[in-house]
């Protein structure tokens, strides 16, 4: 059993799910996301979109082919989903992204129709790869192909399901980024500047009234934020 599943007591604090009620929940496959940063869609269905009361009627609701993740039909219901992926459920025209509270916590934002049709994804590394094309390691575990500039923490949107870049969000002083660790985790705001350290410690960025690690900065926009914040729960 415990390959499947997971004793709720010790699911990763980014779920926000009932530890008391149920000693198990269903663990993730290994994949894109990390078990800390990842919620499998079934226990997602179930727990937190409420649109069934217990796992085999979300495995019935996946085995039809109702929910799509990134605009591709899922069936498994232990796939895991992330920050900034896109859940889709066209039959009930429900659509979410994924987010990240205050609590640090992975929470799903009701998002329109056409917003379903982009995610944002982090270039966490790129590399050169034969022909000279630059293939780009994004934040959600995806690789993808792209002769546009972009360097390391830059942000891209992308179109979905075909992963072709829309835009590019640069990292850089005075755009918009959510912080999804530390002490503002799940706040918006704008970047100040930037220290690059010459030791082993992380780069830092400096926002308007603190300052965190560069792996904590998610570039969501210019101006302003692309994308909408959990409502706040206690």
């Amino acid at each position: 059993m415990s390959s499947d599943h997971l004793k709720r007591l010790v699911a990763p604090r980014s779920w926000n799910i009932a530890r008391k009620e149920n000693v198990w929940t269903t663990r993730p496959m290994p994949g894109k996301h990390s078990l800390e940063g990842a919620i499998p869609i079934s226990t997602i269905l179930r727990d937190y979109l409420k649109v069934c009361d217990n796992n085999r009627e979300a495995k019935i609701i996946l085995h039809a082919g109702q929910v799509l993740i990134d605009q591709r039909v899922v069936r498994k219901p232990k796939t895991a989903v992330g920050l900034m992926d896109v859940i889709s459920l066209p039959k009930m025209k429900k659509y979410f992204r994924t987010m990240i509270d205050n609590h640090g916590r992975l929470e799903f934002v009701q998002i329109k129709p056409a917003e379903s049709k982009w995610k944002l994804a982090r270039v966490e590394n790129k590399r050169i790869i034969k022909g000279g094309k630059t293939q780009l390691n994004l934040h959600d575990g995806t690789n993808i192909l792209s002769d546009k500039k972009v360097k390391t923490g830059d942000v891209l949107q992308i179109t979905l399901p075909d992963m072709k870049t829309k835009s590019v969000l640069e990292f850089k002083e005075g755009v918009q980024a959510l912080i999804t660790g530390g002490s503002h985790v799940g706040s918006i705001s704008k970047i100040k500047g930037m220290e690059t350290t010459r030791s082993t410690k992380p780069n830092l960025v400096m926002y308007e009234e603190f300052q965190t690690i560069k792996s904590y900065t998610f570039v969501v926009g210019e101006k302003k934020a692309m994308v909408s914040l959990p409502e706040v729960k206690v």
